[in-house]
């Protein structure tokens, strides 16, 4: 454990320790080099001491450390010392989804809308780069103060799962993909299941799966169906709910294919909340009734038993890791189809591991066999029959008896029609048109005209203008019967959001996260005094406004201050004070005053400026007066030595000590006749302090010199008036 005060390689301050996880402890530093605060996570000693974790911990870490994204908390370093081993991050302030979850019991729907599109954006940079986070879960989403949402621990996730570790190092199960609970291959999808997991959880306010122990919990992610979300919380789109669904699906194959395609899902929600856009693959249409005879449904729960719980154990969720290949609990297909593994480097030990996979997966559960080969020919004798009624059909030899024999036969809901053939072989049969960029108008009449029923949905289009079909069901030249209802989908123009505030970002930062938003931006600088330098002052159109993916949105950004220059007024002449209030009403700043004696200025007036009259300078520009002492009569002089006050020990009355680099230096001069002079009262540097003043007196003698910085005596010495 490091402790405050301590450094890591020179450089990183270790002000604080924020927070642990099972492999690694969090510190908040201070970079002197950079001079920015920055969170440091530290590998805990167990893992430090296996060269194996450490050598991939290094190589994924450092693959992390290219990402850069606004929904990624950056990797700035990766290192060691003298056997600590460490990643610097990017120091967020705020606290975990988690956290925030717990908090707020269960989040509004546009808010988990908004975060899970900020974590899908981070996702979807990762995959970009091949980077697979293996871990998400809202413990590694931070939200920071200003809304933003920021995945982290990436890298440290994939070394925990490629390396053999227990459960609790390697992340938490409650939102584990099934694949990685069966120990086997895992990419991107795995990331979007564990980010459906998180959806359920802001929605519902609690996780899908509960159980006593990890291998439990495991064991209902490959096996158990989970609760809807909406049977939970009823006030869920039933569009989200289905995004939640597709994400979780069992098989990685029907869940998204990518995070930009549930990105692209998740907006829907906003405008479409119970819009039909969301496709699970494999799923049974609404409205089809399956028919199964008793004896396959018996066969399949004999094949079922053959594969209870006890089949996972703890050893296989302790022992993931990223070369072993999918091992499901059921097998239900040939060992020719069993797997599809992607491309790797070559590795013997991997070779061997794959070898002894596939010797495994000879091991097909026989009754399953015996379902699907009954299935098989169950099949292949409806095929033979069917074709024999079409045929005998066709030949006339059934007549009248044919309709009656079909609907005996007939195990298909009527709620639904075929699109592929008509319902009935005796009812009229058309020809679905194609419909494509026709108005509505233009579409119900070529449907009327072929007396098929019109269903019209609406949904946004980034093709077809608003008002004309952008698609139909059935598809266009589909055989069905006549009064068959075509539904026609309507485009409303392209999907619209509305458009971010970034007021107040840095413009690089507002215009990274518009263009992460599918928006084109362009940039535009005016003065602000109001708003810094660099900082956006607002965009057009303005935030709130609806935009489309494509729109140019423009960022209004601040150059700062506007400089303004004023003319230096003529003060010669003038007392001090007037000379004073004449600067400052110019726009000028007074910078304190000199003494001299003058012939032609009278004692008290100005009777020279360091800016000459009529000159045009920055507004705010210093300017130093040098005030009259009044003709020098006959006297004695002595020349002041201003000693350096800059760099030393200044200790005043009550004992309290500091140093300065510049100040208002003060010489005071007690003269032999009685008399004092203030012959310097300047707010200077050591550059511009002078060596030395003169003055005079009316009697020759010793004087007292008596010298302070900002009211505090710093020096005192005696002068000689000769």
């Amino acid at each position: 454990m490091l402790v405050p005060g301590s450094y890591v390689i020179n450089r990183y301050e270790i002000i604080a320790k924020i927070g642990s996880g099972g492999m690694a402890d969090v510190y908040k530093a201070k970079d002197h080099v950079l001079n920015r605060l920055v969170a440091i996570k530290v590998l805990k000693q167990e893992y430090s001491t296996d060269a194996t974790f450490v050598k991939k911990f290094r190589v994924e870490a450092q693959s992390a450390a290219g990402l850069s994204h606004p929904n990624i908390v950056s990797v700035y370093d990766v290192g060691e010392d003298d056997g600590v081993y460490f990643i610097v991050m990017e120091l967020v302030q705020g606290i975990t989804l988690k956290n925030y979850i717990d908090m707020k019991g269960k989040l509004d729907i546009r808010e988990a809308l908004n975060i899970s599109v900020q974590i899908a954006s981070g996702l979807s940079a990762a995959h970009e780069n091949r980077i697979i986070h293996r871990d998400i879960k809202p413990q590694n989403i931070i939200m920071s103060r200003d809304g933003k949402v920021k995945v982290t621990d990436f890298g440290i996730a994939k070394v925990a799962d490629s390396t053999t570790v227990t459960t609790t190092a390697a992340g938490t199960v409650h939102y584990i993909s099934p694949e990685q609970a069966r120990g086997g291959y895992s990419d991107e999808r795995s990331d979007i299941y564990s980010l459906g997991i998180t959806m359920y959880e802001m929605v519902t306010g609690r996780v899908p799966f509960e159980g006593e122990t990890n291998v439990a919990v495991a064991l209902m992610h490959i096996q158990s169906e989970m609760v809807p979300p909406r049977k939970l919380e009823p006030s869920i789109p039933v569009s989200f709910e289905k995004i939640i669904l597709k994400c979780t699906q069992k098989k990685p194959e029907r869940r998204y294919a990518s995070a930009k395609e549930l990105i692209a899902d998740l907006r829907k929600v906003l405008t479409h909340p119970d819009g039909e856009y969301v496709v699970i693959p494999g799923a049974v249409p609404e409205g089809r009734t399956i028919v199964m005879k008793d004896n396959d449904i018996d066969s399949l729960k004999t094949a079922s038993l053959h594969h209870s719980l006890s089949d996972v154990t703890e050893e296989t969720l302790n022992g993931m890791t990223e070369e072993d290949e999918e091992q499901p609990v059921q097998k239900p297909v040939q060992k020719s189809d069993s797997r599809k593994r992607p491309a790797k480097k070559s590795d013997p030990e991997e070779d061997d591991d794959f070898d002894n996979d596939e010797e495994d997966d000879d091991e097909v559960n026989p009754a399953l066999n015996k379902v699907m080969m009954v299935l098989g020919i169950g099949g292949f004798i409806i095929l033979a029959v069917i074709i024999f009624f079409i045929i005998g059909h066709a030949a006339g030899f059934f007549g009248g008896s044919h309709n009656k024999k079909e609907s005996d036969t007939q195990s298909v809901s009527t709620e639904s029609v075929s699109e592929t053939a008509p319902a009935s072989s005796n009812a009229e049969v058309v020809i679905v048109p194609d419909l494509f960029n026709m108005t509505e108008t233009q579409a119900k009449a070529a449907l009327n005209k072929l007396r098929l029923g019109v269903s019209v949905q609406k949904g946004s289009s980034d093709d077809v203008p608003e008002g004309q079909v952008y698609d139909q069901s059935p598809a266009a030249g589909v055989k069905t019967d006549v009064h068959t209802q075509v539904t026609i989908y309507i485009s409303t123009g392209k999907e619209t959001f509305k458009l971010d505030d970034v007021a107040g970002m840095d413009y690089d930062q507002a215009q990274s996260q518009l263009e992460n938003d599918g928006l084109k931006v362009s940039l535009e600088f005016e003065d602000s005094d109001s708003v810094d330098k660099n900082e956006v002052i607002r965009t057009s159109p303005e935030a709130g406004s609806q935009v489309a993916e494509g729109d140019t949105v423009t960022i209004v950004a601040s150059k700062g201050k506007e400089t303004k220059y004023v003319t230096v007024p003529y003060v010669i002449g003038y007392d001090l004070d007037t000379a004073i209030s004449m600067i400052k009403d110019a726009g000028l700043t007074y910078d304190g005053k000199s003494s001299d004696y003058s012939d032609s200025v009278s004692e008290g007036e100005v009777m020279n400026q360091s800016i000459g009259s009529g000159q045009s300078v920055e507004e705010g520009t210093s300017i130093t007066l040098t005030v009259s002492l009044g003709s020098k009569v006959s006297s004695y002089t002595a020349s002041i030595s201003i000693e350096n006050p800059f760099g030393a020990e200044i200790v005043d009355g009550n004992g309290n000590s500091d140093t300065y680099s510049e100040g208002q230096v003060t010489v005071v001069v007690y003269k032999p006749d009685g008399s004092s002079e203030t012959v310097y009262d300047q707010y200077a540097t050591e550059e511009s302090l002078p060596g030395s003043v003169t003055t005079t007196s009316s009697s020759a003698g010793s004087g007292s010199v008596y010298a302070y910085i900002n009211g505090i005596q710093y020096a005192s010495y005696e002068v000689d008036f000769d």
